[in-house]
């Protein structure tokens, strides 16, 4: 098999699996099934829209971060963190620009993070099926 298309397999399935995982809580702990053909599809369709919508924010929480929108509070955090640490590990001679630089060098390594978006709207598709299904059902 295709080096490739093995990662890929590995990160799609464990993004699916994790996603299941949540689909699957959020049915555990309610009381399903339900005695009308409503309610399930109501439930069926909250519980696949959890994990979508979770996996689309962290995956936009990823696309946003490499494009460097949040380097200026990631540094003001740092700093102010490091410096309460005693003996700490706080370079005082890193400027903004050095820490920006040493960023970007870091989001290069970080590889493609669409499977979160895919599999992210897939869940929230299987959630659309369930909520025309509960209109119908109503």
């Amino acid at each position: 098999m295709n080096q490739k298309l093995k990662r890929n397999l590995m990160t799609y399935g464990t993004s699916f699996l994790a996603g299941g995982g949540i689909f699957y809580l959020y049915i555990w702990l309610r009381e399903f099934p339900a005695e009308e053909a409503a309610e399930n599809y109501k439930m069926l369709s909250d519980a696949a829209a959890a994990p979508g919508i979770l996996l689309v924010a962290i995956g936009t929480l990823i696309w946003i971060s490499k494009q460097g929108a949040l380097d200026g509070i990631s540094f003001g955090v740092s700093r102010i963190f490091r410096s309460l640490i005693p003996g700490g590990r706080m370079n005082k001679d890193e400027r903004y620009f050095d820490y920006v630089e040493k960023r970007r060098e870091k989001a290069k390594q970080i590889r493609g993070y669409a499977f979160l978006f895919i599999s992210g709207l897939v869940f929230l598709t299987i959630a659309g099926v369930f909520i025309i299904l509960y209109y119908t059902a109503l």
